[in-house]
């Protein structure tokens, strides 16, 4: 939704309030400037204002507004649980279903095969409750993946996709006996690994010709692409030898 909703507004399209509700008004016929201005009374849509004071919304706000309507006029929902649904939203996460009270990580996050690929996986914010709640049945794991430094919350508390797919991919190595004390050490190499290659795109962003930040950006991606890969087969051949 959030995805989709940001290539719509790509174009920055602005609507006024007289708009949005002909936008709604098929939907919700009940649907008023008062509502309206109530629901950003209670910080649930912040539409933004022109130089005279008039709000301006965009697309990701009118979705908002009709996410909001159907939860009240089909679940009954109150306010404040609305307003923990849209807080999900907003960390990149899917709200949660009617009747649960956990958000959930996106489905495309839940496979650790794609989430290095994911655009969404640094932009997805999750409590360390709300992680825990997404693999209650490894809470331990969780805690001693915190303690040797394999996830790490953020200034605000929050973790994202890729440490939840670490925490899926320790609970797979956990199954083979590797406990995240052992794993720590996987973290160590990648920071040697991450050396190898940090003064060459220091030199990119700071020299005289700098390159742009997607160039550094597109370089850092293939060097460790690169490097993954050479890891691989390195592991692969050190693993024939002990065979």
């Amino acid at each position: 939704m959030t995805q989709e909703l940001s290539r719509q507004s790509s174009g920055h399209a602005l609507f006024t309030i007289g708009e949005v509700i002909n936008r709604l008004f098929e939907e919700f016929p009940e649907i008023t400037i008062s509502k309206i201005r109530f629901l950003e009374t209670h910080e649930l849509v912040t539409p933004t204002r022109t130089a005279s004071g008039y709000r301006k919304f965009t697309l990701i706000d009118i979705e908002r507004l009709r996410y909001i309507l159907r939860m009240q006029r089909d679940h009954f929902l109150p306010l404040k649980v609305i307003r923990t649904h849209i807080d999900a939203m907003d960390r990149g996460l899917e709200p949660p279903a009617i009747g649960d009270v956990t958000p959930k990580p996106p489905r495309g996050l839940l496979s650790t095969d794609t989430i290095d690929e994911s655009a969404n996986a640094k932009a997805v914010r999750l409590t360390q409750e709300e992680l825990l709640a997404n693999v209650s049945d490894s809470r331990e794991l969780v805690q001693e993946l915190i303690t040797y430094g394999l996830i790490n919350a953020d200034g605000q508390g929050h973790f994202n996709g890729r440490d939840l797919a670490i925490v899926e991919t320790s609970r797979n190595l956990a199954n083979f006996g590797l406990d995240p004390r052992h794993l720590k050490t996987v973290k160590s190499c990648a920071g040697r690994e991450i050396d190898l290659f940090a003064p060459i795109i220091t030199a990119a962003r700071s020299g005289r010709n700098s390159s742009s930040k997607a160039e550094v950006q597109e370089s850092a991606l293939q060097i460790s692409n690169a490097i993954l890969r050479l890891h691989e087969l390195v592991l692969r051949q050190l693993l024939d030898e002990q065979i």
